[in-house]
């Protein structure tokens, strides 16, 4: 090849780059305060994902597990999935990261037993122990871990099985330590749904040995959903946290570790009234999210507050149902949501970086309900969504004009090499 021909194709290989820079650029950032659809799970699940957690010091290494059995791992922030355990048939009910311990995951499943994990979800074990127990939620203390189960709470030290379970006749849905010194004070929820008690929750003043059911939250609810203390850093000496409720029947903070509680309405901002996900920022205790997955109602979605519930903010996610949400610890938080669409059973993950702006519209066109006629889920169909996702979002006119102003340098250079090699013919 010829030295202008050589310098046109290095030319035309720079404009291509200069013209293709501004879309790539779109393309990695990811826009701030807007929804973004997660690559899909490997399987189809046709059932909610319930076990969905973020990493404390890595916001793109993520863990879902779901009904089938099967739990996923992902270091790129949901962009995609690799199975790292298979138990066919059991289902994942919850997934936590430790915050004290690095590296240190603890799965729930139903038949397969509590699992381990110490290299942050690589590889698994079943915990000594818990290889009977559902395990349904998890604490994480200075000295133990607590396990919410079918059959009560049990503690774990390390390297030591379980010791045996207190609240035996509780069926534990929730957790929360609400103090990490020891001796630690945690509490616990439960469902009466088949039982006459009014609220099952408990409290515990001495690292889970003994319990005593907590007063003084008025509702007529009788399944707590979701449990969370404030993690973040205190003043010192000070260990006092504060703590979110949910139940199904309406949601609850206590600013004292579970002393007193006041119900949160937000004025009125928050239609829903069974809320199942509940979750601080590691920053700031009046900063925190509550998600909701409708319950027997069609008011399911997820809600933000700056100001400890005195207002939220709907942050309206592309599918209403919410039934995970793990939040990331950094100061503007990732949050990363999993959703169930009972119409079609579509089971789609979701990622939102809040900055505090607002909400705005998702890029990528979200999967319709298809006809009855046609599949639910197909591969096809999901290629396709993805491709006009690409091709139809903000950066495609720029798109466009990149190919075609690279094509036709790439035709000019093709006639000018050719023109050259007739004249030396």
């Amino acid at each position: 090849m010829s030295r202008p021909c050589q310098r046109l194709l290095a030319a035309c290989a720079a404009l291509a780059l200069a013209a293709s820079a501004p879309v790539l650029a779109a393309l990695a950032a990811g826009p701030d305060n807007t929804w973004t659809l997660l690559a899909p799970l490997p399987e189809t699940p046709d059932a909610p994902v319930f076990a969905l957690a973020v990493s404390p010091s890595d916001n793109q290494l993520l863990l879902a597990g779901t009904q089938t059995g099967t739990i996923y791992r992902s270091r790129d922030g949901g962009k995609s999935w690799a199975p790292v355990r298979r138990d066919p048939g059991q289902a994942v009910l919850s997934i936590a990261f430790s915050p004290a311990k690095p590296g240190l995951v603890l799965a729930g499943t139903r038949g397969a037993g509590v699992l381990r994990s110490s290299d942050s979800g690589q590889t698994w074990a079943v915990q000594p122990g818990l290889e009977r127990s559902v395990g349904r939620a998890f604490g994480f203390a200075k000295s133990f871990t607590a396990v919410g189960t079918e059959q009560g709470v049990l503690t774990v030290k390390d390297p030591g099985p379980a010791i045996s379970a207190a609240l035996p006749s509780v069926s534990v849905t929730a957790l929360a330590i609400s103090a990490v010194n020891d001796p630690s004070k945690l509490l616990a929820g439960g469902d009466a749904t088949r039982g006459s008690e009014p609220l099952p929750l408990y409290n515990s003043l001495d690292g889970g040995q003994t319990w005593n059911p907590v007063t003084g939250v008025a509702t007529s609810s009788n399944i707590v959903s979701a449990l969370a203390a404030y993690g973040g850093a205190l003043p010192p000496k000070a260990d006092t946290r504060p703590v979110l409720l949910g139940t199904n029947s309406g949601l609850y903070s206590s600013a004292d570790s579970g002393g007193t509680w006041q119900q949160l309405t937000g004025g009125g901002a928050l239609p829903a009234t069974d809320f199942n996900q509940v979750a601080f920022t590691a920053a700031h205790a009046d900063h925190y999210y509550v998600g909701s997955d409708g319950g027997a109602s069609d008011q399911g979605g997820l809600w933000s507050t700056t100001d400890n519930g005195q207002h939220f903010y709907p942050l309206h996610p592309p599918v209403a149902t919410v039934s995970a949400l793990a939040v990331s610890a950094d100061e503007q938080p990732t949050l990363y949501i999993a959703t169930f669409r009972p119409a079609d059973h579509a089971v789609m993950l979701f990622g939102f970086h809040d900055t505090g702006g607002p909400v705005q519209p998702p890029q990528q066109p979200i999967p319709t309900v298809p006809p009855a006629a046609a599949p639910a889920h197909s591969g096809q169909a999901h290629t396709s969504t993805w491709l006009a996702a690409f091709v139809s979002g903000p950066e495609a006119p720029y798109l466009a004009l990149g190919v075609a102003a690279v094509a036709v340098i790439l035709l000019a250079g093709v006639a000018y090499f050719r023109r050259g090699r007739r004249r030396r013919l």
